[in-house]
C-alpha cells in the first residue's frame, strides 16, 4: 500500500495524493483475490491438458472471483441537531448533554451531534405517540432514530420507573454494539454509576448474579434478542422483569428485515404475548430495516413495508409511518451533453491529471459529479426524489447489459477504458480522503466494494473425443445448439489428475442411460445408480483380452489359481470397470452405433484407471472426496478463514492505519454459521502459531 505522500509515476505524470491517509481497498482487493487464487489452483490437478489450459484460463480472467461492484455511500439530507430539536421544546433539555459526540476526559461536552432528515423524522413521528418502520442503509444512524425518543420519553417521565423500552436484536453481537455505543451517551460525562437514564442487555451472555441485579433492579431499556424475550415471558424467575415491564411504552425490533418464513411468524405471535403480558396494547412499535421491499416506485415500497410491518406488530401501520431515508448530492449535478463538462473530463483522462486536493475544487470537478452520479445517487423517475444507485463494476464485462462504469466513461470521453478504470480509481481514492471541514464525520466519497468469491463446481463436458468435447464452467443441460449433446460434470484423480464424468446409470425402454449427477444427492433422490465413466484415447480401457485387463487391475482384486493362473477374484467382479460405448446423447450402445469406447465404474471408486497413476483404495474407504477432486472450494469454513487472515495481516502490516481501523468484522444471518466459523478461525490461528513455534 502506498504512503499518503507517495507518488506514483506512470506516463511521465506524478500523481500526489492528499496527506490524510487512506488504504487503498483496490489493491487489498488484488492482493486477496491473488492468494484465494493460488489456494484454488494448489488442489487442482488436472492431467488432461486441454481441460487443464481451459481451467487456468477461466482462473485467470475472474471466473470464480468476478470484478467487484463499487457503490457510494451516499450523502444523507442535513436534519438539524439535537440541540435544535431542545430549543424547539420537542426533546427534553438533558438531551443536549447526552447525544453529544467525541466526549472524552478532558471535554466532557464533546461536538453537537448532527441528525440526518430521516433520524428527524423518525424522532418527531415518536413524538407524535404513532409507532413507525425505518429503513434505510447500512451507516445511516437507524439506531439514534429509536434510542433519542426513548431517552427522551425517560427522562420526562423519571428514571427507575420499570422497564420503559425493549430492543431486540437477531443477534448477540448487535446487542454487544448498541450497549457499547449506548455506553459512550449516557455514561460518559457522568458520575459513575448514575446516568441519566440505566440500560442493560439481557441477551442469555449475562452470569448469574448479573440476571439477579437486573430483575430485583430493572433498567430503563433492556437490551435483549427474542429468544430470551421469549423466556422472560415463560420463566418464573422472570416474573419480575414482566410486572416492571407493564405499560411497556417503546418495543423496537432492529434488522427487522431478518424476521420472515416461519421464523417471522413465531416473532409475531411472540410479539402480540409481549403487548398482552405487558398489558401494553398502546406500545410505540418501532421496527428498522436496510431493506424490505424491491421493485415499484418509493411510495410502493412504502405501502408494501407497511402492510408487513402491520402483520408482525399487529397493529396498524400507513404508508407515512414507514419512514425512508432522505439524500442530497455531494456534488453538482452535471449534464453529459455539457460540452465544457465532457472535454473537462477528456482532458483529465488524456492527460492523467491528478484529482485536486482541494474539497470545493473536487466536488466541483465534473468528472466528480459523474462518478456520484454513476456510483452514488440518481433521481426516481416517478417522484423525483433522490434514492440509491444500484452497485455497479468499475471495470470488467457487462451485467444483465449493463456496461461497466469504465467502459461507459470511455464512450462519453472517447478514451481507453482501461486509462478510464485507473483514473475512477485515483478519483475514488482522492474522494475517500476529503472532508467538508474538519468536524465533518464522512468523506465526501465513502465507498465499498462489493467482492463475491464462489467455492466453484467443476468442468462439464460432452462425451467426445478428448480433442472435440465441449468444455464449460456453468451447469449446463447441453452444449449450445447442440441440444442432443448432453454435458455431464467431470472430476479429477488426486493422485495424478485423470479426468472422469460423474454420471448416474440410469434403465429405461432405450436402454441404459447416463444422466449428470449432481455432487451432493438431494433426500429421496434415487434417479440411478452411481458411477464413473473413463474415456481415454492414449489408455483406453482393454476389451476381451484377459491378461491386458489383469494388467490394469491393482492386486487386491486378483488371485492365482492353484494351477498358476491369475484370475479376477471371485468376490471382486462387481468391482472391475465394464467396457462400454456411450455416445454423446449419455446412451450406452452397441460397437458401431457412433458410441465412444470408454469404461464404466460403478460402485465404489477404488483404483485409477490411468496405468501410470497405480493409486488404489481400500473398500472400506467410501468417501469419495479424498480420491476425486473437483474445481470447487471443498471446505468454505477453510476459505472464508483463509481470506480472513490474509486480509488481517494486510491491515496489521499496514502500519499508517490507526489500530482501530485494523479490524475484520464477519457478518452472517445464521448463528450456527457463526458459531462454525468463529471455532474454524481460532482453532486455524492456533495450530498456525503452534507449528510456527
Amino acid at each position: 500500500m502506498r504512503r499518503v505522500d507517495a507518488r506514483s509515476i506512470r506516463h511521465g505524470h506524478r500523481h500526489v495524493f492528499n496527506r490524510r491517509r487512506v488504504m487503498d481497498v483496490f489493491d487489498l482487493r488484488a492482493r486477496l483475490v491473488a492468494d484465494y487464487k493460488s489456494y484454488t489452483r494448489s488442489f487442482i490437478k488436472i492431467r488432461d491438458d486441454r481441460i487443464n489450459n481451459f481451467v487456468d484460463e477461466a482462473l485467470t480472467t475472474g471466473a470464480f472471483w468476478p470484478e467487484p461492484l463499487l457503490q457510494l455511500n451516499p450523502t444523507f439530507l442535513p436534519g438539524g441537531t439535537i440541540d435544535d430539536l431542545v430549543t424547539s421544546k420537542v426533546l427534553h433539555s438533558e438531551c443536549a448533554k447526552i447525544f453529544r459526540i467525541e466526549k472524552s476526559d478532558s471535554d466532557l461536552g464533546g461536538k453537537q451531534l448532527l441528525l440526518h432528515e430521516h433520524q428527524r423524522e423518525a424522532i418527531l413521528k415518536a413524538k407524535e405517540g404513532k409507532s413507525y418502520v425505518l429503513t434505510s442503509g447500512t451507516g445511516s444512524g437507524k439506531s439514534l432514530a429509536y434510542i433519542v425518543p426513548i431517552v427522551d420519553h425517560v427522562l420526562r417521565k423519571g428514571s427507575g420507573r420499570g422497564i420503559q423500552a425493549i430492543v431486540v436484536y437477531p443477534m448477540n453481537a448487535l446487542a454487544n454494539s448498541q450497549d457499547e455505543e449506548l455506553a459512550k451517551f449516557l455514561k460518559e460525562g457522568y458520575p459513575e454509576g448514575q446516568p441519566p437514564v440505566r440500560f442493560a442487555r439481557y441477551t442469555g451472555q449475562e452470569k448469574g448474579d448479573v440476571r439477579e441485579a437486573l430483575r430485583r433492579d430493572p433498567p430503563d431499556i433492556l437490551l435483549t434478542n427474542y429468544m430470551m424475550l421469549e423466556l422472560l415471558l415463560t420463566r418464573s424467575e422472570d416474573r419480575e422483569l414482566v410486572r416492571a415491564a407493564k405499560g411497556l411504552p417503546y418495543l423496537v425490533f432492529d434488522e427487522l428485515h431478518t424476521y420472515r418464513g416461519r421464523q417471522g411468524a413465531d416473532v409475531a405471535l411472540l410479539i402480540r404475548r409481549c403487548r398482552q403480558a405487558f398489558n401494553s396494547p398502546d406500545s410505540i412499535c418501532v421496527g428498522t430495516s436496510a431493506t424490505m421491499a424491491s421493485g415499484g416506485t418509493s411510495e410502493d415500497q412504502r405501502r408494501e413495508v407497511a402492510r408487513v410491518a402491520e402483520s408482525l406488530f399487529g397493529v396498524t401501520f400507513t404508508a407515512d409511518q414507514v419512514i425512508g431515508e432522505s439524500l442530497e448530492r455531494a456534488t453538482p449535478q452535471i449534464s453529459t451533453i455539457d460540452k465544457a463538462s465532457i472535454e473537462t473530463i477528456s482532458a483529465t483522462i488524456a492527460t492523467d491529471q491528478s484529482p485536486p486536493t482541494d474539497y470545493e475544487a473536487f466536488r466541483n470537478h465534473p468528472l466528480a459529479s459523474w462518478i456520484e452520479s454513476t456510483f452514488g445517487v440518481r433521481e426516481e423517475p416517478q417522484t423525483g426524489r433522490l434514492i440509491r444507485q444500484a452497485p455497479r463494476r468499475l471495470q470488467g464485462d457487462p451485467i444483465e447489459n449493463q456496461k461497466s462504469a469504465a467502459a461507459e466513461l470511455a464512450e462519453l470521453a472517447g478514451a481507453a477504458a482501461e486509462n478510464c478504470a485507473t483514473v475512477l480509481r485515483r478519483f475514488l481514492l482522492q474522494g475517500a480522503t476529503l472532508r467538508r471541514s474538519a468536524s465533518s464525520r464522512f468523506p465526501i466519497f465513502a465507498f465499498r466494494l462489493h467482492q463475491f468469491l464462489t467455492r466453484g463446481d467443476t468442468v462439464w463436458a460432452t462425451i467426445e473425443p478428448e480433442a472435440d468435447r465441449h468444455l464449460d464452467l456453468a451447469k449446463k443441460a447441453a452444449k449450445p445448439g447442440e441440444p442432443e449433446k448432453r454435458l455431464f460434470p467431470m472430476v479429477f484423480c488426486r493422485h495424478c489428475g485423470t479426468p472422469y464424468y460423474r454420471v448416474a446409470v440410469t434403465q429405461t425402454d432405450q436402454g441404459t442411460t447416463l444422466l449428470p449427477r449432481e455432487d451432493r444427492r438431494e433426500a429421496g433422490d434415487d434417479n440411478g445408480e452411481d458411477a464413473y465413466l473413463f474415456v481415454s484415447e492414449t489408455a483406453p480401457w482393454p476389451r476381451g483380452d484377459t491378461s491386458t485387463l489383469l494388467a490394469r487391475l491393482p492386486d487386491f482384486l486378483k488371485e492365482t489359481t492353484a494351477q498358476g493362473v491369475e484370475r479376477v477374484r471371485a468376490d471382486a467382479r462387481g468391482d472391475v470397470p465394464i467396457a462400454v460405448f456411450a455416445d454423446a446423447t449419455g446412451r450406452i450402445v452397441s460397437e458401431g452405433q457412433g458410441g465412444m469406447p470408454a469404461a464404466l465404474i460403478r460402485k465404489n471408486f477404488l483404483f485409477c484407471l490411468e496405468p501410470s497413476c497405480g493409486v488404489a483404495y481400500a473398500r472400506s474407504q467410501k468417501s469419495e472426496r479424498n480420491k476425486l477432486s473437483t474445481l470447487g472450494v471443498d471446505s468454505r469454513s477453510t476459505a472464508t478463514t483463509i481470506l480472513a487472515v490474509r486480509a488481517l495481516l494486510e491491515l496489521q502490516q499496514d502500519r499508517d492505519l490507526k489500530p482501530e481501523a485494523r479490524k475484520l468484522l464477519s457478518f452472517t444471518d445464521n448463528r450456527q454459521d457463526a458459531s462454525l466459523q468463529a471455532g474454524h478461525f481460532n482453532d486455524f490461528v492456533q495450530v498456525a502459531l503452534l507449528r510456527s513455534a
